[in-house]
């Protein structure tokens, strides 16, 4: 009777730890599935802390906003379609975390021959007046392309050009890539990558 009651405190106690287990895990997993990012990182983050453009101001260079983490988009003035999208989108995410001071939202042409640094600005902030507006000459704005993996040309019909967001740590190192398909998943990933960039 004793041995039969022993094992059957066992048995029960081997379930419990068992249940206990699952449990954690199922923790742990829906956890980790809550806190994964969206967008692409970068293995190898690319320092742009020296890339020089200008603002309306004068010169600028990427190391002017360290200490913040920064969005950066890549478009120009008369973009008929995904520039004003992308834009609205981010002035979006941007009110709806609560507009942090340690985040900043950064437009740079592809068009330098027709966007002055003055007009990229008066385009940015016209959708939130906290966003930064660059250009610079075709030299700068090549140099700044190329060093963020952007692809544009000038056509007959206006400027084509790639379309990631990209994001910048607080050093101004070049941290995830978020296309046009998940952009929509950067307002959850934002306040994670405010903590941790």
């Amino acid at each position: 009777m004793k041995r039969s009651w022993l094992y059957t405190l066992v048995a029960v106690l081997l379930l419990a730890a068992g249940v206990g287990a699952y449990s954690l895990g199922r923790i742990i997993g829906n956890n980790e599935a809550n806190t994964s990012l969206s967008g692409t990182a970068l293995q190898t983050p690319v320092n742009l802390s020296n890339v020089q453009l200008q603002t309306s101001e004068g010169d600028f260079e990427f190391a002017d906003l360290n200490g913040k983490v920064v969005v950066v988009f890549f478009g120009f003035v008369g973009c008929p379609d995904v520039c004003p999208l992308t834009m609205s989108r981010l002035a979006e995410i941007y009110r709806n975390i609560g507009e942090p001071e340690d985040l900043a939202v950064v437009m740079v042409t592809v068009d330098p021959e027709n966007d002055t640094p003055e007009l990229v600005k008066n385009y940015a902030t016209g959708f939130h007046p906290k966003f930064v507006g660059l250009g610079g000459d075709n030299s700068q704005v090549a140099e700044a392309a190329k060093r963020f993996f952007i692809g544009y040309s000038a056509t007959d019909g206006g400027v084509v050009h790639t379309d990631p967001v990209l994001i910048l740590d607080r050093n101004s190192a070049m941290q995830r890539v978020y296309s046009q398909t998940n952009l929509s998943q950067l307002q959850n990933d934002l306040p994670r990558l405010l903590e941790t960039l």
